[in-house]
């Protein structure tokens, strides 16, 4: 049993390593690595969301009596807590993905953006 269970945490521990890390893209496409302004205004939109994920995750009743139910109770915060985050971040024009697909969702989002301005440009009353 002890063996089959040390097997099991082995294959999880391993899944997780190999798994690409997250990254936020902006949602008009532009690149949070390449301009120092947009890097600086990540730094900063991030630190308010990761503040706005804190005061989720502290607020609220919280399971003392620990045992599985306070372990899932735990859980369920943080994930929680996390969708706040995700949520401050998508407010502010980012969107989370994987580091893997960030190129790609990138240039998606670029392409949106430009045929937004496109329209936008075309629906403009002409004088």
């Amino acid at each position: 049993m002890r063996a089959a269970f040390l097997f099991v945490a082995a294959v999880v521990l391993a899944s997780c390593a190999t798994a690409p890390p997250p990254v936020f893209v902006r949602t008009d496409g532009r690149s949070i690595n390449t301009d120092p302004v947009l890097s600086q205004q990540f730094q900063l939109d991030k630190t308010v969301c990761l503040g706005n994920r804190e005061k989720a995750d502290l607020s609220g009743v919280t399971v003392s009596g620990g045992g599985l139910a306070g372990a899932i109770a735990a859980q369920n915060r943080s994930q929680a807590a996390d969708a706040v985050f995700v949520g401050c971040m998508a407010e502010k024009g980012y969107m989370l993905t994987t580091a893997d697909k960030a190129d790609e969702l990138a240039a998606e989002n670029a392409a949106v953006a430009a045929q937004s301005q496109r329209q936008t440009v075309a629906q403009a009353p002409k004088r």
